[in-house]
């Protein structure tokens, strides 16, 4: 990962490619992957944590990394542009003046501090670490010194190091929502829901409107299979916030597990921008640092994730103005053109990326998406591999790639494609639930069974695999994929849960494999009759299928629900 700015930026069409991939999950769960940070910020005059303090010998003992770091040596600045170099020196010129003279510690920590921001700024992250390790030294209770280097250990993907930065920010400071925020997140990700709440419950004492705390605590109850709950505060964290396609699937997800599908329908069909962002000054700070088309792009990325197309569109308009042979910026324009409605000037803009960048693999993945929603289908297969073939980790385009494969019956592609989505993002459960899911559909029940348990090995706790597997277990039309008693273990755990249509189908399909036809057709009522409680007749008709079946001593061989063989 080399920490670049466009890494975090919108993709053109992220919520059209979501919309469609999601579609094909069944009862999945996601988990928002964090976006690659640009490093934050400048030191302002009345940002958080700017204590003015000098660090007690004492203090010094007891602060994280307590350790003396080693001597900061300044990189090679040759492969910056001269406005930049010169940046960086004036700030090691004042490093080295506040050393020379004998400044105080917090003066030292504050030249150490702004050397550290420029480097980060300029990818130079091993130098940019030394430099906040000496700052931190030097003023160890000063929060945006542990800040900043979560933020770097996150932009470089070292997730246990950012934790504990993280950690020590909230310590520090516990009413800095971002800090609250941010480790609430990564919590998160690791599996730590009961962990994770907290902090945004503690983000939301500080600021009742904060979309993210809403979303996290959504999201940590959906973790927790409170489904009531978790919409509750999914729904809180869309009124107040700008329209986000993370809080559209997460709110689908949990429609769905509460047996209500049209309403999972209706938000799997709606768009939205990136995940809302907590505010947060010391970023907001770094958006002018550097006097680079880079600057640009952070502040124009800034206004997009706050849901401000419209001034997006006029900084990155003003960073083409002045610099127009920059491929990313004409790029990120046709982004914020897109997400604003103007199709014609986002093509234009991507068209002219590729005319000074072929290799552009964002401006391909956006004409892929126009291409795609203008019924284009081998156009948006031909610029979704030329996106993949200049970036192979680039995870949207990949999926788009699948998308465009199964609407054009090309599944064998589609499922290789999936396949290397889960080498370059493991983590995301929801690619292996997808490929799962479309080997059942295609009647590949043994291999969807063992792709299933593998994905059960790195994502334990992910119900919509468990549901799907336990599926196929129960009622695969394939014998040699069943297992009726491996079925039952899984669902054991479930047998006490609260009515839920698509898991108490779940278990009636794993009680019927057993044998166990009374106590199965007994959880196919309760479906049936949350279903029609949800106002779902036809999805009641369904499940009343399976039931006959139970009645009859017969076990269900649909694992998708639907027609029984």
């Amino acid at each position: 990962m080399d920490g670049r700015a466009d890494e975090s930026l919108y993709d053109a069409g992220k919520g059209h490619r979501n919309a469609v991939t999601v579609a094909a999950f069944r009862g999945c769960r996601t988990a928002k992957s964090p976006l690659v940070a640009v490093v934050i910020a400048g030191l302002l005059g009345g940002a958080c944590g700017l204590q003015d303090e000098t660090a007690s010998p004492e203090a010094a003992a007891g602060a994280v990394d307590a350790a003396v770091p080693p001597p900061l040596v300044l990189p090679d600045l040759s492969g910056l542009p001269e406005p930049v170099q010169a940046q960086v020196r004036d700030r090691h010129d004042a490093l080295r003046r506040a050393d020379d003279t004998g400044a105080s510690a917090a003066a030292r920590a504050n030249a150490y501090g702004e050397l550290g921001l420029i480097l980060m700024a300029t990818r130079f992250y091993d130098a940019a670490e030394t430099a906040f390790g000496h700052a931190q030294a030097l003023a160890p209770r000063q929060m945006r010194w542990p800040y900043y280097l979560a933020q770097l250990h996150r932009t470089t993907g070292d997730q246990p190091r950012a934790v504990e930065r993280f950690e020590r920010a909230v310590e520090l400071d516990p009413t800095y929502v971002a800090a609250l925020v941010r480790l609430g997140e990564l919590y998160l990700d690791d599996g730590r829901a009961e962990e994770a709440e907290p902090l945004f419950e503690q983000a939301l004492a500080v600021d009742p409107a904060s979309a993210p705390a809403l979303s996290g605590i959504g999201r940590a109850a959906l973790a927790q299979g409170e489904t009531a709950r978790a919409i509750e505060h999914l729904e809180r964290a869309r009124a107040v916030g700008p329209p986000a396609w993370d809080i559209h699937y997460n709110l689908a997800t949990a429609y769905r597990e509460a047996g209500n599908p049209e309403r999972a329908e209706e938000h799997l069909s709606r768009r939205g921008g990136d995940p809302p962002e907590p505010p947060d000054p010391l970023m907001l700070a770094y958006e002018s640092l550097l006097r680079s088309p880079r600057a640009y792009e952070t502040r124009g990325v800034a206004a997009m994730r706050d849901g401000r197309t419209a001034e997006a569109v006029e900084i990155f308009r003003e960073g083409v103005a002045q610099t127009p042979d920059d491929a990313s910026l004409r790029q990120q324009l046709g982004s914020a053109l897109f997400a604003g409605g103007d199709r014609d000037g986002a093509a234009e803009q991507f068209e002219a990326a590729l005319r000074l960048d072929p290799a552009q693999a964002r401006a391909h993945a956006g004409l892929a998406t126009l291409a795609s929603m203008g019924g284009r289908l081998e156009e948006a297969i031909e610029r979704f591999a030329a996106a993949v073939e200049h970036d192979p980790d680039y995870l949207e385009a990949r999926l788009g790639l699948v998308d465009a494969y199964r609407a054009g019956g090309r599944t064998e592609e589609a499922l290789a494609e999936l396949d290397r989505a889960i080498e370059i993002a493991p983590g995301f459960a929801d690619v292996w639930l997808a490929r799962g899911l479309m080997l059942v559909q295609l009647g590949r029940y043994r291999e969807a069974r063992d792709r299933l348990e593998e994905a059960r090995t790195v994502h334990p706790r992910h119900a919509g695999l468990t549901d799907l597997l336990v599926r196929v277990l129960a009622a695969s039309p394939d014998p040699a994929a069943r297992d009726g008693r491996r079925a039952l273990a899984l669902v054991e755990p479930m047998l006490g849960a609260p009515p839920n249509p698509t898991l108490d189908e779940t278990v009636a399909m794993a009680l019927a494999e057993a044998g166990r036809y009374a106590e199965a057709a007994e959880r196919q009522r309760r479906a049936i009759a949350g279903a029609e409680q949800a106002g779902y007749p036809e999805m009641a008709r369904v499940l009343a299928a399976a039931l006959d079946r139970y009645a009859r001593g017969l076990p269900s061989r649909a694992p998708l629900g639907g027609p029984q063989p």
